[in-house]
């Protein structure tokens, strides 16, 4: 076949595609057209929501994404004109085969292939190429969006023919109704206060207004009339005729300061014919009026409320700087600077109050941005005193201004440590809780000490041996207050000087060994060698003469009765031991030190173990009941006890009460709704009042409205608080009794 037949071939079956394709996509082309234009008359002539339009959309959308039929490839539709036309004998995927080198006979049957189509193209048999309209798919999806259109509609309707019942039925409490043509001019002139800067305009019936804005209503009626009245939600006002009663043209002036409502209550001229009845046009105005609120402070810096200082203050330095920007609906008047000064401690605290007039650094618009320095060098500040200090803004609020205050700040000067003298040549320590290092401690110490003292100096490695040895020190002397010794402020003096020098500290202990001796002897000859002590010729520097003649030694172990004898012998044993790891860590041999600190450990453990007793938990024993009196007492004048489980929730049980008369469509009188403004849900709260009397009101003009029943319904039902855990009885299991026949029961089964 040549190149020119193939090639006209092929332009013949892609032009049967597009026909194919576009008359498979007409009906739901047309389908959709038909559900757009009846969604459009629903919403039209219905008011049906515009959310029909797409709902109705998705089952064609989703029909035509899924139905394949009338977008085949093309090997398809191929297939299909073979089924359609037999001229082309099953032999129309010919023409659209990828073979290169085509043998003989697939040669010429592409050839007749070729001539068979060209001929129904030339007698216009291909111009009923087309697929059938009737599918499933489509024929599914139209009916599904017939059904989604039709359900809304039938709701809306048969909702409209409700109301139309009722409406008939109902019969309205003002005989007259609004008309469209009352008015023929109406004009609003709104007058801001003076200080706001802002020029007067106009506005409509419905007022939007800053706080104390003064408003004018004009209205020109079409007909004259005898009177015209505005009713607010708690008052009425009355316009005043700009011309002889009856009148066409009305004026009103307000001064507006809450927001509020209105409706306008037309009196016809008599003489029209009307009866003298009071036209009352149902529309509802609504005043919403923008209170003037108080400055507003932004704080740039400081960011925290506290300041701690740690120097002294500098007229020429600044200690702290404020950057603040005050920002108003209007205008920012004036900022002060307000700062106590609390001085002293404890009931003797001085409080000192000053105002400083602040100067803006600039002003843009509304906003004015101050920057200064807290003047503490007015003060004399001492440690211990706190500066309290926060800004106070005014704005240009007539005739009364809005003062706010900003958050609070805390300058603080911290108390100067206190510094105490240790035992160590004068030298100044802070002076800090009493700590020990216990046994356990030590040892892990010592055995870190040993694995660091190739990567550590010999005078590190000595320093810290030698505070190792006072540490162990320290914890001796506590464990030997148990066995009756006593560390006076001469033997800590002689322990820590001992600590410093450990050279001396063999000789040291040999002394103090001595010296114990002394008191030990000197003890048990007290009251025999008075007169013998008084001719001793005492050396100056000498404690144990200053202890022999005005002390009286309690360090004798023998004297402490805390422990048992073995228990004693235990701690005397740890007590030697920590002596020989002291005496090992002072002359920096902290390996030596650990045999003796490991049986130091191993005795004190032994001790708490042997200090433990054990306690048994005796509870309280009661006496034993004479079973004998049980239910014998009389129980004639018993009552049982009355459980109250009615709880009364007055606010819950008043809108209840209003709601279900609501439901009912019973008339509501001004009593039955006096006292809903004093509701926790609604007091204080200007919008949800405003809104409860706006529903009110339409409620009582128009009892025949369902809307206006159904919106005051919902309202109230969203007022209703939560329902309080109420108080329940016991359930009696028996089908009939209480809790007194049973009682009465018990005491005759007893007395039997």
């Amino acid at each position: 076949m040549s190149n020119a037949r193939h090639t006209r071939s092929q332009r013949i079956l892609q032009r049967a595609g597009r026909r194919w394709y576009i008359h498979g996509l007409m009906p739901y082309v047309l389908v959709a057209l038909l559900l757009g234009i009846s969604a459009w008359l629903s919403r039209h002539f219905l008011l049906l929501p515009q959310w029909i339009l797409a709902v109705a959309f998705v089952p064609v959308v989703l029909a035509t994404a899924l139905d394949r039929y009338w977008r085949p490839s093309q090997r398809e539709l191929c297939t299909k004109l073979d089924a359609r036309y037999p001229a082309l004998q099953d032999s129309c995927h010919l023409l659209i085969a990828g073979h290169s080198n085509p043998g003989p006979v697939m040669r010429v049957q592409q050839q007749r292939v070729a001539k068979a189509l060209q001929q129904l193209q030339e007698n216009g048999s291909l111009q009923t190429f087309r697929p059938d309209w009737r599918r499933r798919p489509l024929l599914y999806a139209t009916g599904a969006a017939i059904i989604l259109l039709l359900v809304p509609v039938a709701i809306q309707l048969s909702g409209k023919t409700a109301t139309t019942a009722i409406d008939r039925h109902a019969q309205p409490t003002r005989p007259v109704q609004a008309q469209p043509s009352v008015f023929r001019d109406i004009a609003t002139y709104i007058q801001p206060p003076d200080y706001t800067g802002i020029a007067p305009y106009p506005g409509a019936l419905a007022i939007e207004a800053t706080e104390n804005s003064r408003v004018t209503w004009n209205i020109t009626l079409e007909a004259p009339a005898d009177g015209l009245h505005m009713l607010a939600a708690e008052e009425s006002f009355a316009f005043t005729p700009r011309d002889p009663a009856p009148s066409r043209r009305w004026q009103l002036t307000r001064t507006l300061s809450a927001s509020d409502f209105y409706q306008l209550a037309i009196s016809p001229d008599a003489a029209i014919g009307k009866g003298g009845t009071q036209m009352l046009l149902p529309e509802l105005h609504n005043i919403e009026i923008t209170p003037d609120r108080p400055p507003a402070f932004v704080f740039e810096y400081p960011q925290d409320n506290v300041t701690i200082v740690t120097r002294q203050p500098d007229a020429e330095s600044p200690l702290l700087t404020v950057s603040v920007t005050v920002e108003d609906d209007f205008q920012v008047v004036e900022t002060d600077l307000l700062v106590t000064l609390a001085s002293g401690s404890g009931e003797n605290v001085r409080f000192r109050d000053e105002r400083i007039r602040l100067e803006a650094e600039s002003t843009e618009g509304k906003k004015r941005r101050y920057r200064f320095s807290i003047p503490v060098h007015r003060y004399q500040i001492e440690p211990g005193d706190e500066l309290y200090w926060h800004l106070e803004a005014r704005d240009n609020r007539a005739p009364k201004v809005n003062i706010q205050k900003s958050q609070h700040f805390i300058l603080r000067w911290p108390q100067e440590e206190i510094f105490g003298l240790s035992d160590s040549e004068g030298m100044a320590i802070k002076i800090l809780p009493e700590y020990f290092r216990s046994q356990r401690q030590l040892i892990i110490d010592t055995e870190a000490l040993l694995a660091d003292r190739e990567n550590i100096s010999q005078q590190e490695f000595r320093k810290r041996s030698e505070s190792l040895a006072y540490e162990q020190n320290l914890l001796r002397m506590r464990y030997g207050r148990f066995l009756g010794e006593e560390d006076s402020a001469m033997e800590h003096g002689g322990e820590t000087h001992a600590t410093d020098h450990h050279g001396e500290s063999e000789e040291h202990h040999d002394k103090d060994t001595h010296e114990q001796a002394s008191e030990h002897s000197g003890h048990g000859n007290h009251h025999g060698d008075d007169g013998n002590e008084g001719e001793k010729v005492q050396q100056f520097g000498d404690a144990s003469g200053v202890i022999a003649a005005a002390g009286h030694a309690h360090d004798s172990s023998e004297h402490a009765t805390l422990f048992d004898p073995e228990t004693k012998e235990l701690l005397r044993s740890a007590l030697n031991a920590m002596w020989s790891a002291w005496r090992d860590l002072s002359v920096v041999e902290p390996r030596a030190s650990l045999p003796h600190q490991h049986t130091a450990l191993r005795h004190i453990k032994q001790v708490q173990q042997a200090s433990r007793i054990y306690l048994q938990r005796v509870g309280f024993e009661t006496p034993a009941l004479d079973e004998s009196r049980r239910l014998s007492g009389e129980h004639d004048q018993t009552a049982p006890p009355q459980v109250d489980s009615a709880r009364e929730d007055a606010e819950r049980e008043q809108l209840l009460a209003l709601f279900k008369r609501v439901q009912q469509g019973e008339a509501l009188d001004p009593q039955a709704t006096s006292g809903l403004r004093q509701l926790q849900v609604l007091r204080g709260d200007d919008t949800l009042q405003m809104s409860l009397a706006k529903h009110l009101r339409r409620y009582r003009q128009q009892p025949g409205c369902r809307e206006c029943r159904q919106q005051l319904s919902a309202f109230l039902y969203a007022l209703l608080p939560a329902p309080a855990a109420h108080p329940t009885l016991p359930l009696d299991r028996r089908a009939s009794g209480t809790y007194s026949n049973w009682l009465q029961e018990s005491a005759a089964e007893a007395r039997q």
